[in-house]
C-alpha cells in the first residue's frame, strides 16, 4: 500500500474499518451469521439496493419464470449478498490453519501434482464469495497472483489489498499489469497460478466479441483466453458450490490444456458455458446487482458501426 498516499482522516477511517473486521472475524458463527448477516440483509431490502438492475437482470435471463419466482430468486440473492458481505469483513485475521472453515479443494491434491513448478489460469467467477479464491496460495507453493480492478476510493483500496494478503506468495496485480507482471515473473521456479475473474463487463470496443449467456449476446473479459494463447497456459474453470455460510467446496475444471488448436473465443465460450449452467442451478449465488449488460451489440453498432457476433 505504499504507493497509496492517505491522509490523516482516511488512515483513522482505513484503521477503524480494519479493527472492526477484526472484531467481526473473532466473532462466532451464531453472530456473525445470524445477527449481523441479518441485520445487513434488513437493511439491504429496506434501501432497495440496486433493486431495478437485480429484477431487470433476473426478468430478462429467466423469462420463463413468473414474477413470484422472480421475486423469491431475489429476495434469496439479497440474503446472499449480506452474507458475502459478512464473509468478505470476516476475512481480516483469517489465517491457513483455518483452512477448512472456508474452502474444500474437491480436486486438490491431483490438482497441485498436475500443475506444479507449472503456470496456469483459473478462471473465477463472481459466483459465491469469490475473495476466497485466493486461498489456493495456502495449499500450493507457486506464486497466486490475484487481477483486480483498483477501487476508486484510496480507503477501500487500502483495506481490500489488506484482506487479501493471505500468504507471502499472493500477489495483487491490477488488471492493466498482468501482461507486464506475467512476462516479468514467468520463470520464478514455484510457479504461478493467476486468477482472473471473467465475468464482469468490459470496456466496450470495436472488436468486442458476443456470446450467447443467459438467453442475451453477451460480452465478457478475455484477458484469461489471450493470455493462454499467447504463452500457452492452461486454463480451469473454478467450480463453486456453497456448502454452507461462509464455507464451499471448489473444483478445478480445465477447459483449455495450452496446447490445443482453437478458434478464437472458444475458450471464452466453454468458461460462459459452465458459468451459466452453474448460475441455473443456483442463481442467488450470482452477483445480480452489476450492471452486466449495459453493453449490446446495438450499442456497439451505433458506436463503431458494426458488432461482432460470435
Amino acid at each position: 500500500m505504499s504507493d497509496i498516499k492517505l491522509n490523516f482522516l482516511q488512515r483513522v477511517a482505513l484503521e477503524l474499518l480494519w479493527g472492526f473486521s477484526r472484531f467481526m472475524h473473532a466473532m462466532p458463527r451464531w453472530v456473525r451469521f445470524g445477527l449481523f448477516q441479518n441485520f445487513i440483509y434488513v437493511v439491504l431490502r429496506m434501501v432497495g439496493y440496486r433493486r431495478r438492475v437485480v429484477l431487470q437482470n433476473l426478468q430478462r435471463s429467466f423469462p420463463e419464470k413468473s414474477s413470484d419466482e422472480i421475486d423469491a430468486i431475489a429476495r434469496k440473492f439479497y440474503r446472499f449478498l449480506a452474507e458475502i458481505f459478512v464473509d468478505t469483513i470476516s476475512l481480516a485475521g483469517a489465517k491457513p490453519s483455518d483452512k477448512e472453515q472456508y474452502i474444500h479443494w474437491v480436486n486438490g491434491e491431483e490438482h497441485r501434482e498436475r500443475t506444479a513448478g507449472k503456470n496456469w489460469i483459473a478462471m473465477a467467477t463472481h459466483f459465491g464469495c469469490w475473495e476466497y479464491f485466493l486461498m489456493w496460495s495456502w495449499t500450493s507453493k507457486s506464486q497466486c497472483v490475484g487481477v483486480y480492478h483498483p477501487l476508486k476510493s484510496k480507503v477501500f483500496e487500502c483495506y481490500y489489498r489488506r484482506l487479501r494478503n493471505f500468504a507471502p506468495n499472493v500477489k495483487q496485480v491490477p488488471m492493466k499489469d498482468t501482461m507486464r507482471h506475467y512476462l516479468r515473473n514467468a520463470d520464478n521456479g514455484e510457479g504461478m497460478a493467476i486468477g482472473l475473474i471473467s465475468d464482469q463487463s468490459p470496456e466496450l470496443r470495436a472488436d468486442t466479441v458476443w456470446y450467447d449467456f443467459l438467453g442475451r449476446k453477451t460480452a465478457f473479459v478475455e484477458g484469461s483466453e489471450k493470455i493462454a494463447l499467447k504463452f500457452h497456459l492452461p486454463v480451469y474453470f473454478c467450480y463453486t458450490q456453497r456448502l454452507r455460510a461462509g464455507e464451499y467446496s471448489i473444483r478445478f475444471d480445465e477447459i483449455y490444456d495450452g496446447v490445443e488448436q482453437v478458434a478464437p473465443g472458444e475458450i471464452t465460450r466453454r468458461y460462459v458455458e459452465r458459468l451459466e449452467a452453474m448460475i441455473k442451478q443456483e442463481p442467488e449465488l450470482w452477483l445480480w446487482s452489476h450492471n452486466r449488460w449495459k453493453h449490446t451489440p446495438e450499442k456497439q453498432a451505433r458506436r463503431f458501426g458494426k458488432s461482432t457476433l460470435e
